[in-house]
């Protein structure tokens, strides 16, 4: 992973710089009800992955002789984390690893201030700090992008799940065929991904399919995330397509789009989600668009 593991702040870099991530959890209350879970539905890589170690572990309850285990790779500030723990209550062990010390030390506050318990701990970014076959589920968001050995990366993640452990995965992507604006842009000189100075890893599909099976995983689902984005988050290309003087229909588009969006509020975000989540489960799986949902076992 990118070596760098200090920062000052959301979007600050000191010395070799790092990007640092900070979420918020999706459920507020110490107990997690209907209500609760009803609003996964407007966050649809999370409720993917959720659900998906969710039905993992009923299957697996029965046998159980020890607790349940997650690993969250790449905490962050411990959203996830925190998620997992009120989801699934005392029935599991969550531990959350990230590069980032700052992430670290305020995971470990947002974890106090939410009243759950869970480890969080600093690592290397290559070597994972647990012995062979020592969980049930890995859960890693948004991190495959950032690390520099990814085949020895995922042998890890392997390493460390019980025979038949599940991985719900996110991970970015290089742009696929069916990505036509963005690649449209990014031909012409346009990158529009909003963290390219820190994704050092983009794959496509098909080698991302390729690298997860060689190191002991068997893909049950492969799901394209936001294939529209262009239309259903302006907002992600609106500060770099604006800046442009060519574009011009484009950025006509995207400016209408932006404007609606931003009146509409949150209203417009959670169409705009739920929207996402629709798409995963309908066509997802035959889009190649710019970034994945992974859902996998260890074989």
């Amino acid at each position: 992973m990118n070596n760098n593991n200090e920062t000052l702040g959301w979007g600050k870099v000191v010395e070799n710089g790092a990007e640092i991530w900070d979420d918020n959890p999706v459920f507020k209350q110490d107990r997690v009800d209907f209500k609760d879970r009803l609003k996964l539905l407007f966050y649809p890589k999370k409720y993917l992955l959720y659900r998906y170690i969710e039905k993992a572990k009923k299957r697996t309850k029965i046998n159980l002789k020890e607790p349940y285990r997650i690993l969250d790779l790449g905490c962050g500030t411990g959203a996830s984390v925190i998620d997992l723990k009120k989801l699934f209550g005392h029935e599991v062990e969550v531990v959350g690893i990230d590069v980032v010390r700052l992430q670290i030390e305020l995971a470990k506050k947002k974890i106090v201030e939410n009243a759950v318990w869970a480890e969080v701990d600093w690592y290397d970014g290559e070597n994972i700090m647990f012995p062979d076959n020592h969980f049930d589920a890995v859960y890693t968001s948004d991190v495959l992008g950032h690390v520099a050995d990814v085949p020895r990366w995922l042998k890890e993640l392997n390493r460390v799940l019980r025979p038949s452990g599940v991985l719900a995965m996110f991970s970015e992507s290089e742009l696929g065929r069916h990505a036509y604006v963005r690649k449209y842009l990014f031909n012409r000189g346009l990158n529009i991904d909003p963290h390219a100075e820190f994704h050092i890893s983009l794959y496509s599909k098909e080698k991302l399919r390729e690298m997860l099976e060689e190191s002991g995983f068997e893909i049950k689902r492969m799901l394209n995330s936001f294939w529209l984005s262009f239309l259903v988050h302006p907002d992600e290309f609106y500060e770099k397509i604006q800046a442009q003087k060519k574009f011009l229909f484009l950025r006509l588009i995207n400016k209408i789009l932006y404007k609606i969006k931003k009146k509409l509020g949150i209203y417009g975000i959670a169409v705009a989600e739920l929207y996402g989540l629709v798409e995963m489960l309908t066509i997802g799986r035959w889009i190649e668009g710019q970034g994945y949902i992974v859902l996998a076992k260890k074989k």
